[in-house]
């Protein structure tokens, strides 16, 4: 048997022909030659290596074309994103100086512009209807995050502040004290009758444990005193806060003609309640004397109280350094106690959450909004001012803007913010405020104009003086940047009473 039959055997391939030597090609044999045999290369590899491919002009720009089809939509994106990138780059730091007023080249040119708010809120009915989804940005520069904005519609105590807390006690005994004059000359009781009190209101009684009146809660005369009546209660057996005083009552002929002429002579005819330039009015800072403000508190005395020949009755109550909800905290917990019932309430705050706080324009208009509302929820029947924000000195000359063509208002430029900067509290933005005071002022104008109860007093009738090329700050009037001096506080008083007038002409 061959080898050839055994291999088939041993697989059993019987139908192979032919000898081993037929399987594999001869080394001797040329590829030539199997093509003349009938072999096929593409079906049997060649021993011997097939030429590379020559890479001509054509492969070259066949090449590139290719590239150019499949990647030209993202070749022109990328040109596109980064043309946008460079823009928003270039325009970044104009966009934020001009809000401030001026590092860059024409940013005083639409600082006005950029202050604006869009939004409406002058249809606002109350608390409920103001909401935060509509803030367009929170910080004055532009963003939401470079600030120490509060939520403008909650209210926020600073009372781990000692003098903060003291100043507040303060102000809730002068407003309790208001609300016991009225008391004392409504009532028939004669109150040097009841154990502890003192003319005046003197701290030993108010201070006393068992009595809450300093924390306003009985003070309001609400569960405890007027309503329930309760026995031991000294407060509510004979307390009326609208009494009806008929003539001859208190036994005597006209006994009731004087009590009357008594009450309308101590009547509370306006509150104002603010910030550091309200507390100017008490003669302190952070509830500390301050010699400087001693004759502005004789003067806003003298003023607002008829005793001393004052033509109004009225109190201050503020605090230095607070913003919106730093009052609306106030007002909440003690600084309108039951009972209180000005004809007028004076507002005036804003100035601190927009130059210490760095609040966009509109959270402070918001943070103003809230403390107006607060007050109508309180005091439905309440007539309500708010005084516009006062300016800020921002260079030795007091200019606040120019009046451009078709009189427009144009900014600070950088070299007109002169105003040394020790000379500017270190707590301050030290940037042109004015662009954003007057949007804010005019919106607060806009409101009041659509609300009954409600006015706006615009002090820049007695702070700005507006000449024919520009506008500026009456610089004899002010004491540091953002405080009025004696003489301002003065002319501000005479403003504020022909207003009162205005507004009280029916009650006068």
């Amino acid at each position: 048997m061959s080898k050839w039959s055994a291999v088939d055997q041993e697989y059993g391939d019987n139908d192979a022909g032919g000898s081993v030597e037929d399987l594999v090609p001869s080394k001797h044999v040329s590829s030539l030659e199997m093509d003349d045999d009938g072999i096929n290369d593409e079906d049997f590899p060649s021993y011997y290596p097939k030429p590379k491919p020559q890479k001509t002009c054509m492969w070259y720009g066949a090449t590139i074309l290719s590239f150019i089809i499949i990647y030209r939509t993202e070749l022109c994106l990328g040109a596109v994103l980064a043309v946008c990138v460079g823009i928003a780059i270039h325009d970044f730091p104009s966009t934020r100086a001009s809000r401030r007023g001026s590092n860059s080249k024409n940013g005083w040119k639409t600082a006005f512009k950029n202050a604006h708010i869009d939004h409406d809120y002058s249809d606002i009915n109350s608390k409920y209807d103001l909401t935060l989804g509509s803030i367009d940005h929170w910080c004055l520069i532009g963003d939401d995050n470079k600030c120490q904005c509060e939520d403008p519609l909650v209210p926020m105590s600073k009372r781990s502040s000692k003098k903060w807390s003291n100043q507040h006690k303060e102000n809730m005994k002068v407003a309790t004290e208001a609300v016991m004059t009225l008391i004392d000359v409504s009532s028939t009781k004669d109150w040097a009758d009841f154990d502890g009190y003192m003319p005046g209101l003197d701290d030993g009684w108010l201070d006393r444990d068992e009595d809450d009146w300093i924390y306003a809660q009985g003070a309001r005369f609400g569960d405890d005193d007027y309503y329930n009546f309760q026995g031991d209660d000294a407060f509510g057996f004979d307390f009326d806060p609208n009494p009806v005083v008929s003539a001859g009552e208190d036994g005597g002929a006209g006994g009731g003609d004087t009590r009357r002429r008594k009450l309308e002579k101590t009547g509370l005819d306006v509150v104002f309640i603010g910030d550091s330039i309200t507390e100017q009015r008490q003669g302190t800072a952070h509830g500390e004397d301050v010699p400087a403000y001693v004759s502005i508190k004789e003067v806003f005395d003298k003023t607002f109280t008829k005793e001393k020949g004052g033509e109004f009755n009225g109190i201050a109550m503020g605090i230095a350094g607070d913003t919106a909800p730093n009052l609306l905290w106030r007002l909440m917990n003690g600084e309108n106690p039951f009972g209180l019932e000005p004809k007028v309430w004076w507002i005036h705050v804003g100035i601190n959450d927009l130059s210490m706080k760095g609040c966009s324009e509109e959270v402070v208009l918001l943070g103003i909004l809230r403390v107006v509302e607060e007050i109508q929820t309180t005091r439905p029947n309440a007539k309500i001012v708010i005084n516009s924000i006062l300016p800020v000195k921002r260079n030795v000359d007091g200019l606040l803007e120019h009046v451009g063509k078709n009189h427009k208002d144009l900014a600070l430029r950088k070299n007109e913010l002169n105003l040394m900067d020790n000379n500017m509290s270190p707590k301050r933005m030290h940037v042109d405020l004015w662009p954003s005071i007057v949007s804010i002022n005019e919106e607060l104008s806009k409101f009041a104009s659509k609300h009954k109860g409600i006015k706006f007093f615009n002090a820049d009738e007695v702070f700005v003086e507006e000449r024919d090329d520009a506008k500026y700050l009456k610089v004899d009037l002010m004491a540091d940047p953002v405080h009025p001096n004696l003489s301002g506080h003065k002319k501000w008083n005479n403003a504020i009473k022909k207003k009162l007038h205005e507004i009280l002409k029916d009650d006068l």
